[in-house]
């Protein structure tokens, strides 16, 4: 039989399944797959659709809808060219055997018009005669054989095109992948960049500030010595000038000269020692000394950490059911599969998830915030409303009115206990020259009484505002970005910096102050008055008398269960339970107060990510300021 030429059989593949199934054309064109898998050029689709945006696919004969945003919504197949390219590239095949073993019997070829079915060959008249080695087979005409193991291969060829069909849909799944990933990748390094410059320009302008600080203490100092240098030259260049003066005097017979000459000497010495006795050599010194926080070991020096997400897995059908040999719909593809989040299935019903590709594409293009049954997240990133820039400080009232320091909005708002928007406070206060200026609130705290007490990123001081907003009164006026407190003992009011703890009362009058941690994180106060500051670099709280003597230290570094990394705010309950913010481990711990582990109060399972302030409802609900989802959490015991 004729066989066909193996560069027709590769141009009728290339024809085929490799180029749009319209026009037929491919190497010049991108082409894009439909819903059924097969593949067209974008302008045949455009011709092809319908104003309802649907087409019969000349293929596989099937009424096709295009997706809501039309042709542009389809994925570019440009897979087709990279097996153009393998095709191209293979080595010849060799010659496949004959499907039907034609002219086996010894008589010549051309006079087989009949088919063995039992010996599986082509046969004669003559092997029918007398005697029949055939006798009591089945046979038939060639030609009816033929045609039949025609159709056996066709039906393997259209079982072969739906499987390449499927590899080209996989193909486009592996190319949206690689581009998520590499999306992904440059998304994180931006990210890190952005964070690390963020610290970069903090660090700049602090050395900026300080060196500022510095040059201006040494221009005044150096005026003031400039000063006191010219007029001493100058006292003594008139000293000299009366000596030379007396010395002429004193070849001359002249009694008044004389006389006025050495009244010039007294007078002029007496007013250098005058002048050199007041320069004080002490009050030149610079006066100023640098007192290094350390450098930070790399555990502790970090801009944030790269973590893996959950673990997303894609159940397909293929895997299950490979007995589907006709082309495969796409909309019942999408129900078979399901997704898989940590071992359980999200979203599912009847054991099938819903809507599984969407869920899958938004998890790798967005990072969602899952919380937990007990937990609820109040809030997120934006400048309206219950949104926050950057918050920082949290504090609540004793009738659980919840006020958040939204640092880069400029503005502390106020919520109720379920974390319901109530109002805005503006951070409008009085300079020093008395102006009226916004500032930008970083900590809180509230007092009985329902007193609000602020501290600002860049302004100096506590200022105090009623809870209605109105402004009470500062103090503290030369301490910098400081934690507050208020004790439930006696009202005195704490506030922490790196620079120390000061206590003050009630009326703002200082009292005691003594040093607390260099890496101070959060502060708080016991009902029996001890003093609470937790340390960022030593990874624990310290808990001191109202003396400043230091009593204990609660917990350490690591991450198991008591254990804490780069512990941050803190709050006391009624009991004296103390309650930590542990930042870098992503949850909220409790001891009680003689520093015994109780329990984990919230974790990443209940949305957590870098806790930063905690505080107290009065239900024991605890509320947890989250500085990477710019958010609160609000989570049930």
């Amino acid at each position: 039989m004729a066989t066909m030429d193996p560069g027709k059989q590769e141009i009728s593949l290339l024809g085929g399944i490799l180029s749009c199934g319209i026009c037929g054309g491919s190497k010049e064109k991108e082409l894009k797959a439909s819903v059924c898998l097969h593949l067209f050029c974008e302008d045949c689709l455009r011709e092809k659709a319908g104003e309802d945006g649907t087409f019969s696919c000349p293929r596989c004969k099937k009424a096709v809808a295009l997706p809501a945003g039309g042709v542009d919504d389809l994925e570019n197949s440009l897979w087709v060219h990279d097996v153009r390219r393998a095709l191209e590239s293979r080595p010849a095949a060799p010659d496949s055997p004959p499907a039907i073993r034609e002219g086996s019997c010894e008589h010549p070829v051309e006079n087989a018009r009949i088919f063995c079915e039992n010996c599986d060959k082509a046969i004669c008249e003559d092997c029918v005669q007398d005697p029949n080695p055939h006798k009591g087979h089945q046979v038939r005409l060639l030609s009816d054989a033929i045609k039949r193991k025609q159709g056996e291969v066709q039906t393997v060829i259209s079982s072969c095109l739906v499987g390449v069909s499927k590899g080209g849909a996989t193909l486009n799944k592996l190319d949206a992948s690689d581009r998520t990933l590499r999306a992904r990748r440059d998304k994180l390094v931006k990210e890190i960049e952005k964070e690390a410059q963020v610290l970069i320009d903090r660090i700049v302008a602090r050395r900026e500030r300080l060196g500022a600080d510095v040059e201006a203490t040494y221009n005044e100092k150096s005026r003031l010595l400039q000063e006191k240098r010219s007029e001493t030259i100058e006292t003594v260049a008139h000293l000299l000038h009366a000596v030379e003066k007396a010395e002429t005097s004193c070849k001359e017979d002249n009694y008044l000269r004389l006389s006025g000459a050495k009244s010039d000497m007294i007078h002029l010495s007496q007013r250098l020692i005058h002048v050199t006795a007041e320069i004080d050599l002490d009050a030149f010194d610079l006066g100023l000394k640098f007192t290094s926080k350390g450098i930070p070991e790399d555990e502790a020096f970090r801009i944030g950490r790269v973590e893996d997400l959950p673990v997303i897995r894609r159940v397909s059908s293929d895997s299950t059911d490979s007995r589907d040999d006709g082309p495969v719909d796409a909309n019942e593809n999408r129900a078979k599969n399901g997704v898989t989040i940590n071992g359980n299935n999200n979203g599912e019903k009847n054991g099938v998830a819903e809507n599984s590709d969407e869920t899958v594409l938004a998890e790798h293009r967005e990072e969602q915030c899952r919380t937990s049954d007990r937990s609820v997240m109040i809030g997120r990133a934006g400048t309206k409303q219950q949104q926050f820039n950057h918050p920082c400080g949290l504090a609540v009232s004793e009738d659980d009115v919840i006020f958040v320091a939204d640092t880069e909005n400029k503005r502390i708002q106020v919520l109720n206990s379920d974390g319901e928007f109530v109002r805005v406070m503006p951070t409008l206060s009085k300079t020093w020259l008395g102006r009226n200026t916004e500032h930008a609130p970083v900590w809180l705290a509230v007092s009985p009484e329902g007193n609000l007490y602020v501290t600002y990123q860049r302004k100096p001081g506590v200022d105090v505002f009623q809870e209605d907003g109105a402004f009470v009164t500062s103090f503290a006026r030369n301490v910098k970005s400081s934690r507050v407190t208020i004790s439930p003992l006696d009202g005195n009011m704490v506030v922490g910096s790196e620079s120390g703890i000061r206590i003050f009362t009630s009326d703002g009058q200082a009292q005691k102050a003594f040093s607390g941690p260099a890496f101070l994180g959060g502060v708080a106060v016991s009902p029996q008055g001890d003093i609470l500051v937790s340390d960022r670099r030593e990874h624990c709280v310290k808990v001191y008398r109202p003396d400043g003597k230091l009593q204990r230290t609660l917990s350490g570094w690591g991450e198991k269960e008591g254990q804490c990394y780069s512990p941050r705010g803190i709050c006391v309950d009624r009991r004296g339970n103390v309650i930590v913010a542990d930042r870098d481990n992503g949850r909220v711990q409790m001891f009680n107060s003689s520093g015994k582990f109780l329990r984990v109060l919230g974790t990443r399972a209940d949305g957590l990510d870098r806790p930063e302030e905690v505080a107290l409802l009065s239900d024991g609900r605890i509320v947890v300021l989250d500085s990477v989802h710019q958010c609160l959490f609000i989570i049930s015991p």
